[in-house]
C-alpha cells in the first residue's frame, strides 16, 4: 500500500469507496425470475400536426382586428381603418401618440391568424382636444 498523507480526506474517502465497491463493480442485479418478457407486435403510432394555423378568412380577420382595437379601453379606434390582405393587417388613419401607434400593432399582432401588420398610421399633431 502506499501512503495517503498526500491526499486530502476528501479524496481518501473516494478512494477508499471505490476500493470497497470494486469487487461489485461489474455484477448486475435484475428483478424477478430474470426470463425476458415475451415480445408483442409493435404498434405503429402516427403523429399529424401542421406548423401553421389554418388560414383566416381576411374578411373574419379584419372583424377580430377591429374587435381587438375597439375592445381596449386605452385605445381611441375611431379614426384608424383596418384592411387584410392574405392575413396581412394594414393599419391607416390617425393616432395621437406614439404609444396608441405601439398599441394598435400590438392588439393587431396578438390575433390569431395575422401573419404580419403594416402600420400606415400617422401620429396626429393637434392636442386631441378637437382642436388644431
Amino acid at each position: 500500500m502506499f501512503r495517503s498523507r498526500s491526499f486530502p480526506a476528501s479524496l481518501r474517502a473516494l478512494r477508499i469507496a471505490l476500493l470497497a465497491a470494486w469487487p461489485f463493480w461489474g455484477t448486475s442485479v435484475s428483478a424477478g425470475d430474470g426470463a425476458a418478457p415475451a415480445r408483442s407486435a409493435v404498434n405503429t403510432i402516427v403523429v399529424t400536426a401542421k406548423k401553421t394555423p389554418a388560414p383566416v378568412a381576411d374578411e373574419e380577420l379584419k372583424d377580430k382586428v377591429d374587435m381587438a382595437l375597439h375592445s381596449d379601453p386605452y385605445f381611441y379606434d375611431a379614426h384608424v381603418t383596418v384592411t387584410v390582405t392574405n392575413g396581412v393587417v394594414h393599419l391607416e388613419g390617425v393616432v395621437f401618440d406614439d404609444w396608441d401607434l405601439r398599441i394598435a400593432r400590438r392588439l393587431s399582432k396578438k390575433v390569431g391568424g395575422v401573419r404580419s401588420v403594416v402600420s400606415e398610421l400617422q401620429i396626429c399633431a393637434c392636442d386631441g382636444g378637437g382642436g388644431a
